[in-house]
């Protein structure tokens, strides 16, 4: 007998896909996984060091944080980088296997298209194969004077195919939507996703 009916629809069908979620210190990245994720996070956080980080928030993630939804009968595996700098090797490190990426950058930071400009250098030979989502973070709480526009201006300006949305980091629909989007995208190209690394056991 199941004792867990209303979880019957989230039997997985498809092939499992695999979502890596970058960007800067108090974007949002693991309030984001943490409110749409449907299994527990995994995840590791310690007290930020840089002083980009320690002026956003205290602690920060160090190695990467996990969790994981489903779509249309596919699971997705959900994987957040951290954004202080010295740590950035891990995201070359997550981004293996990966079929699509969120960038998440807070318009709250004083220089925010500069934080844009810097994830998509860090990852232009990936985002060149792969779909990618801009996700604005803390759009309408603060007093910054960087504009949506902005963002739309900058993506055409350097011929990136990425789509720019707004998002609240703590509301799971607003997540979930931008994470559907990027299944969109992906599932808009098969020849790159066939040829995706296998997931590991762990993941899967």
């Amino acid at each position: 007998m199941d004792i867990h009916p209303h979880k019957q629809h989230l039997s997985v069908t498809n092939n499992p896909l695999k979502i890596i979620i970058v960007g800067n210190v108090g974007s949002g990245k693991t309030t984001a996984i943490s409110a749409v994720s449907e299994v527990p996070v995994i995840g590791s956080e310690a007290k930020a060091t840089e002083q980009a980080a320690l002026h956003r928030k205290a602690t920060t993630t160090v190695a990467m944080e996990y969790g994981a939804i489903h779509i249309d009968k596919t699971k997705v595996h959900i994987y957040g980088t951290p954004g202080q700098r010295r740590f950035e090797f891990m995201a070359d490190i997550v981004c293996k296997g990966a079929a699509g990426m969120i960038v998440m950058i807070d318009n709250g930071h004083h220089q925010p298209l500069t934080e844009v400009d810097y994830f998509l250098q860090l990852h232009k030979d990936y985002l060149k194969k792969h779909p990618a989502i801009i996700a604005i973070t803390h759009y309408d709480d603060n007093a910054t004077n960087t504009h949506l526009i902005e963002y739309h201006s900058y993506i055409r300006k350097h011929g990136l195919p990425c789509a720019i949305m707004c998002v609240d980091a703590r509301e799971k629909n607003q997540v979930r939507r931008v994470i559907e989007k990027l299944y969109t995208e992906i599932k808009r190209r098969p020849a790159l996703t066939a040829h995706s690394p296998t997931l590991t056991n762990q993941a899967a």
